[in-house]
């Protein structure tokens, strides 16, 4: 009898917890380049933005490591070290019932941009010399959670025993081909580097890779 008591008390309890509403609703802003937005994932050396809002309560705080309100329901978050920033948010409901929980997010570095032409992606690649009239070069992360755009501003483009190409944007242009068209053969190698970029929020990238590219 006992142990159906504890097993009704048991159900009884998660019942509860399931229909009250003290659980808050978490997940990061418009604002913010991590997507899908509810994911519970934060980059180290950003102010990573998130709506924070618990239903039905009278009032509520937020507190944490590297947290700090911006506006009414808006939280920046700053992780430093460790691997865990743990979002601590309590406060009372409606009906006078006091409430605490947590809120967990990883934290993670912000890896390098990758480099890619024609959506090859690798240090080395292989192409026949025609695809690389209108090739297009891209930059983008390789974390799936990372929304950031990236603009390709310009890059050299380098041929074995001849000057390199300074070229203007993202991609190989029919008068720089036929340059290329008359000075390379299967076999050599051509570099794209030096490439300079953009991305959508103020970060530091350093080390982006190069692109060979081997004729064949």
């Amino acid at each position: 009898m006992k142990k159906l008591f504890r097993i009704y008390f048991f159900l009884f309890s998660l019942s509860f917890y399931g229909q009250n509403d003290t659980i808050s609703v978490v997940y990061h802003t418009e604002n913010d380049f991590v997507i899908p937005k509810n994911t519970k994932i934060v980059y180290r050396g950003f102010l990573n933005e998130v709506f924070i809002d618990v239903p039905n309560s009278k009032s509520f705080e937020v507190e944490g490591i590297g947290v700090s309100k911006k506006e009414k329901n808006t939280y920046n978050i700053n992780p430093s070290s460790g691997t865990d920033v743990i979002i601590n948010i309590s406060g009372v409901l409606k009906n006078g019932k006091k409430f605490s929980e947590k809120q967990l997010f990883k934290i993670r570095n912000l890896p390098n941009l990758q480099m890619n032409i024609n959506n090859l992606n690798g240090f080395q690649v292989r192409m026949q010399k025609q695809n690389l009239l209108n090739a297009v070069i891209k930059g983008s992360f390789p974390d799936k959670h990372i929304g950031l755009n990236c603009t390709i501003k310009s890059f050299e483009l380098r041929i074995p025993g001849y000057s390199s190409f300074h070229i203007d944007g993202n991609k190989i242009k029919e008068e720089y081909y036929k340059k290329i068209h008359s000075k390379v053969k299967i076999g050599d190698e051509i570099v794209i580097c030096d490439i300079r970029f953009s991305v959508n929020i103020n970060a530091l990238i350093c080390k982006i890779n190069p692109i060979v590219i081997e004729i064949y």
